[in-house]
């Protein structure tokens, strides 16, 4: 099957989150994406594998790794400089380079997107960093707890009467990597127009600071500086998370003011849809608590499932809080094939998460499981750059490889 990207190649020296869940975007829609690490960062990689028991015995399953996943993985010293001439002659054959290391290392390395341009002025050049290549905390070293504290989201994100809370996974490394992905996209259509390649600039601060809706206008327009508020929106809309007899439910019973009038009806509350305190969405942004309360009066008393049972067949949004293993098991989940099975040589048949680019022509697809460093060396520097095999043993004794 033909995919959007399958004329691209990208030289991908991501690490970690950001730039490797960038590229599998990438390669889920076909781009060949060359995972490019040093022999020490590949062995890093592989012992970090998702740990599991099988047949008592413990291991690391590297194939797992769902972000490096549909890439070819090559091993490359990029500080000697036949890794770096090597990796220049790879650049002649790329359209994408891609690397979220420390600001400046690039540069340090001969590698920089001045020095790349002029060995192929129609390179895309990609960087996240965490707080992007300029301003005052552009050297610093840092990551998502970074990203979240500075740009506020920390700040809202919680109950009041406890400490700022972070979100539950690295959430700029995702927001980056997404937005780097459409930058580069983006990039390539422009190039397409123009034969001009370019520089991508991504930091995790600003991709959580577009990411808080529109808190930052509320305090520049408004000057109101929203807080925490728990598990129910700054809004009033009543939007929250709520306690059933059996676990929780998330419940947006005020979205509008038809969703609201539908609520009362099962509450046999009709007169809440008539008040003038609580029929307009403006008089109930002011009644925020009050509407919580009368939202969760009504679910404690219930089984989630019947819970969302009865709002979701009257029209009111509602949804069960699951758990990873509820999620993995979820009906919506499953019908939308969110994790796929394939299978490896080594470690049998893997689930692991499926892509979410559904396109009626080109969707992405999960074609293989992530590499072992160094897996695809020959296929790479004999057959796409064409040097002899002798000298991939050659630079393999000699450790650029």
């Amino acid at each position: 099957m033909e995919q959007a990207l399958s004329d691209v190649t990208v030289l991908d020296l991501g690490q970690v989150i950001a730039m490797p869940f960038c590229t599998m975007l990438l390669a889920d829609l076909g781009a060949r994406v060359i995972k490019v690490e040093s022999r020490e960062r590949g062995r890093e990689r592989v012992s970090l594998g998702i740990k599991r028991v099988r047949d008592g015995v413990e291991e690391r399953v590297s194939a797992a790794q769902y972000r490096e996943r549909n890439k070819l993985a090559i091993t490359l010293e990029l500080k000697t400089p036949q890794g770096v001439a090597l990796f220049k002659e790879l650049v002649t054959k790329a359209d994408v380079v891609t690397e979220n290391f420390s600001v400046g290392t690039m540069e340090r390395l001969g590698l920089g997107y001045e020095t790349l341009r002029q060995v192929n002025p129609a390179i895309v050049y990609a960087s996240v960093t965490a707080f992007g290549q300029h301003g005052p905390y552009a050297r610093q070293r840092g990551y998502d707890i970074l990203a979240q504290a500075i740009s506020g989201y920390l700040s809202v994100t919680g109950f009041p009467e406890n400490p700022p809370t972070k979100s539950g996974q690295s959430i700029s490394d995702y927001y980056a990597g997404m937005l780097c992905a459409f930058s580069i996209v983006s990039a390539l259509h422009y190039r397409h127009r123009t034969g001009k390649g370019q520089r991508i600039d991504m930091a995790l601060l600003d991709s959580l600071v577009v990411a808080l809706d529109n808190l930052g206008e509320r305090y520049t327009v408004g000057g109101e500086i929203l807080t925490r508020s728990g598990n129910v929106a700054f809004t009033g809309s009543s939007t929250g998370v709520y306690e059933t007899s059996d676990g929780h439910v998330a419940v947006s019973a005020g979205a509008s003011d038809a969703v609201w009038r539908r609520f009362c009806e099962i509450l046999g509350r009709d007169d809440l849809a008539r008040d003038p305190a609580f029929a307009t969405a403006a008089a109930r942004r002011d009644r925020r608590d009050e509407i919580a309360a009368i939202i969760q009066a009504w679910t404690s008393k219930r089984p989630k499932a019947e819970v969302v049972r009865v709002l979701s067949t009257a029209g009111v949004p509602a949804a069960p809080v699951n758990d990873v293993a509820e999620m993995v098991a979820d009906p919506q989940v499953q019908a939308r094939e969110m994790f796929v099975e394939r299978d490896h040589p080594v470690y049998g048949r893997l689930k692991l998460t499926g892509s979410p680019l559904k396109m009626s022509e080109t969707p992405g697809r999960v074609r293989s499981l992530a590499p072992m460093p160094g897996e695809h060396n020959e296929e790479i520097f004999c057959g796409l750059l064409g040097h002899p095999k002798e000298e991939l043993v050659r630079w393999r004794e000699e450790g650029v490889i």
